[in-house]
């Protein structure tokens, strides 16, 4: 497909993007493109219930569509909850069939999300083209985009695959999340408790969802400690589901005591939580994203996963990285130790070095102020 624009208005649109709660958040910059396009088209998103909670409240969206993936799979392979399983596929498949969507955008390139592109049953479906997908699921769309890299941080692979339907004045790449006054509200008065008014506050988040991205707990306890020796750093560990084992282990072993986070109940929680941080220090994960749509700094630890890929997106943040030979690789690897080689002392230095430009900027903001008289006292 050529990148010239294509002259369609569409009354209904559906994005598929079913996970991982980082893609899932990379995406959100085009779902706010095609809105500024189409300000009236009704927009529609499915996604898995993993990853569905930070899209809840998104002042850009209509209607989210939840694949209960897990629940379905779970009961199709049970004897006994077969019937339930396949009647909870059928109000699924009946519910995208009923959008009667005129465009439909598959970011995610799997045959799952193709499959679920043609069964909507809409006219113009748009995917990436052969040898940017996955179980060739470019067969499943008529309108194909190749882009321009495969290399490409994935906030800007997934612009180009609606820059032939969005004027360029529309295009942004800027993240919006549902963040809501009590989401906001619950956040801060969590930090005024246990914390005051001390900073700065750098949240720690040790959690990932693959075992090969992880980073040593004793790597994550020994930071905390430089971190309240030399910055004075109030700490806090963030955690999700099935996680909370981790950071009571970096709790136990720091002689900090960072404070351990409160049992967050949506993502869009946690999000608020992230966002009270003057920095975020995490390995490739999605509160990483998170972290950095909603403007936090972030220090990210990588191992395996390629950095040109899937690096914060929105400064300001810094990557520490192993740089080993192999890596990047496929991530099927049985070792961990590219992460393993990244020490405490060089993701220190660059907490370091954020916090020492953070406080530039503001000097040189403030300087600038004083000097057009754009600051009184």
């Amino acid at each position: 497909m050529h990148n010239t624009r294509q002259d369609i208005s569409p009354q209904r649109i559906l994005i598929i993007r079913l996970s991982s709660i980082g893609d899932v958040v990379r995406t959100l910059p085009a779902l706010s493109s095609l809105r500024r396009e189409f300000p009236h088209a009704h927009i529609a998103w499915v996604a898995e219930d993993k990853s569905i909670g930070i899209l809840e409240g998104h002042p850009h969206l209509d209607e989210i569509i939840c694949f209960e993936r897990k629940t379905i799979a779970r009961s199709l392979k049970n004897p006994l909850h077969v019937h339930e399983g396949l009647s909870r596929l059928a109000r699924f498949l009946a519910g995208i069939r009923r959008g009667r969507f005129d465009l439909v955008f598959d970011f995610h390139g799997i045959l799952k999300s193709g499959l679920v592109a043609l069964w909507s049953g809409a006219p113009t479906r748009v995917g990436f083209g052969r040898g940017f997908v996955k179980e060739s699921s470019h067969i499943f769309a008529n309108r194909k985009v190749r882009p321009s890299d495969a290399a490409l941080p994935r906030v800007e692979r997934n612009l180009e695959l609606i820059r032939p339907f969005v004027s360029p004045e529309n295009l942004t790449d800027k993240a919006v999340l549902g963040l809501s006054g009590k989401h906001r509200e619950t956040a801060a008065a969590f930090v005024k408790q246990r914390f005051g008014a001390s900073h700065p506050l750098i949240g720690i988040h040790p959690g990932t969802s693959r075992t090969i991205k992880k980073w040593p707990t004793r790597s994550f306890a020994a930071l905390c400690d430089m971190l309240a020796d030399s910055l004075s750093a109030k700490l806090l560990l963030t955690w999700g589901p099935g996680e909370h084992d981790k950071v009571m282990q970096i709790h136990s072993l720091s002689k900090a005591l960072p404070e351990i986070g409160p049992q967050t109940q949506s993502l869009l929680e946690l999000a608020a939580l992230l966002e009270q941080c003057d920095l975020v220090v995490t390995v490739d994960s999605g509160p990483m994203h998170i972290a950095s749509a909603i403007g936090t700094p972030v220090v990210a630890i990588f191992g395996p996963t390629d950095i040109r890929v899937n690096a914060p997106y929105w400064q300001p943040y810094k990557v520490v990285s192993s740089s080993m030979d192999c890596s990047p690789c496929d991530e099927n690897c049985d070792h961990t130790q590219c992460m393993e080689a990244v020490t405490p002392e060089r993701v220190f230095e660059a907490v370091q070095e954020l916090v020492t430009d953070a406080r530039n900027r503001f000097r040189a903001h403030i300087t600038k102020g004083i000097s057009g008289g754009g600051v009184r006292s």
